[in-house]
């Protein structure tokens, strides 16, 4: 759910001059009207994620947009996609509100959890060097609230509670699937670990196989389990036309201004926390730019050929969309959900909904069938099997 309207390809935190109260209110009811029609034209789940201080995403709490979607739709699975656990003060608070989504849904959330990107932290004043200590920690403590029988003490180094016995539960016994991104080494191995379903954005084809090919090597040598599509989460950029020409037409400028003045701003902020300094753009231009990580160097650099090239955007009319999601599922060694970002950037509601609509109606029927997937209640049962009591 991004800004459309940011002026400053280099800003960062966005001023509170940017954000105007009435154009907030129009694209909130755009974005929630484009689930709806997601539903409506076959989709399985719609997703939420969360960020903070930035145009990037009108998403500050996940699940006070899921709230909005258990509402709007009647049937599609609800993702968060997700709760930035570590810099949540209260962890017991978000296992409360995905319990109280799941049962007031009738058991429709995917719980997703991140470790999330530099303005989570920046904006939180957490310290990212907590980020995976706090991440593993308050991840045992929900899925405790969530599972355990009777009240627990919990006494950790970031989280400390006693007699922690949570209402309401989860509607899914013994809780909401589970899902969680997975970039570095440190992540597939803890998320083989859990035998939790991994998900990958913003890289090529190739990175996404490489990744997903470690989770199954980890699992297989440690479990003995080779797991299965359900597994497997690549998220892309889509955008569907009548023909190419259209397609790229309709598409690139939207891509541009969300890679080069969005994304990269994202990660700018973690070069603003490098730098120590908000006078960065002038007196530390030259540093600023040495600390953007590889995926804002990319990004500030957005091509679309290379992009579309290396997989991360699938853009093109109905036939070409459809088998480049087939070429990628045989190239990843196959995935049960594609996260699809149907609107980005600043694409307007008009050409979201048709992309919404075009997908729906002449890829969906195409790929529907292409994974082998396990109903997501069973999914939840494996996960909760593999490690049932998680800090006793």
């Amino acid at each position: 759910m991004p800004w459309p309207e940011c002026d400053d390809p280099v800003a960062w935190p966005y001023s509170d001059d940017e954000y105007d109260p009435e154009i907030g209110h129009e694209l909130y009811q755009n974005y929630l009207d484009q689930f709806e029609l997601a539903e409506e034209v076959g989709f399985d789940m719609v997703a939420v994620n969360e960020h903070h201080y930035t145009g990037y995403g009108l998403g500050p709490s996940p699940n006070l947009t899921a709230s909005h979607l258990v509402e709007r739709t009647d049937d599609v699975w609800i993702g968060v996609m997700g709760n930035v656990l570590p810099i949540r003060q209260n962890p017991i608070r978000v296992a409360e509100e995905v319990a109280m989504l799941d049962s007031v849904s009738g058991g429709r959330i995917v719980s997703g959890f991140v470790r999330g990107i530099p303005p989570e932290y920046v904006a939180y004043g957490i310290d990212p060097n907590e980020s995976r200590g706090r991440f593993a920690e308050a991840w045992d403590l929900v899925l405790k609230a969530w599972t355990e029988d009777d009240q627990f003490d919990f006494h950790g180094e970031y989280y400390d509670y006693d007699n922690v016995y949570i209402w309401p539960r989860p509607y899914q016994d013994p809780h909401p699937p589970l899902w969680m991104s997975a970039e570095s080494q440190k992540s597939i191995e803890y998320a083989a670990d859990k035998q939790v379903p991994i998900g990958r954005v913003f890289v090529g084809t190739e990175n996404v196989a490489n990744t997903f090919e470690e989770y199954r090597r980890l699992t297989e040598e440690q479990y003995g389990h080779t797991p299965s599509d359900d597994y497997f989460t690549p998220a892309r950029f889509v955008y569907v036309a009548d023909t190419m020409e259209q397609a790229r037409e309709e598409a690139e400028e939207h891509l541009y201004y969300f890679y080069n003045y969005l994304q990269a701003a994202s990660y700018r902020a973690g070069a603003v926390q490098a730098v120590g300094d908000t006078e960065y753009r002038e007196a530390n231009a030259f540093e600023y730019e040495q600390e953007m990580p590889d995926k804002g160097q990319k990004a500030m650099n957005f091509d679309f050929d290379e992009f579309q090239e290396s997989g991360e955007i699938i853009v093109g009319d109905p036939e070409y969309v459809t088998q480049e999601i087939k070429d990628q599922y045989e190239t990843m060694g196959g995935f049960g959900t594609l996260i699809g970002l149907f609107q980005f950037g600043s694409l307007p509601d008009r050409l979201a909904r048709k992309n919404i609509r075009l997908f729906g109606e002449e890829v969906i029927p195409e790929i529907e069938d292409l994974a082998d997937n396990d109903d997501l209640s069973k999914l939840s049962r494996r996960q909760y099997e593999v490690n049932p009591s998680i800090n006793s």
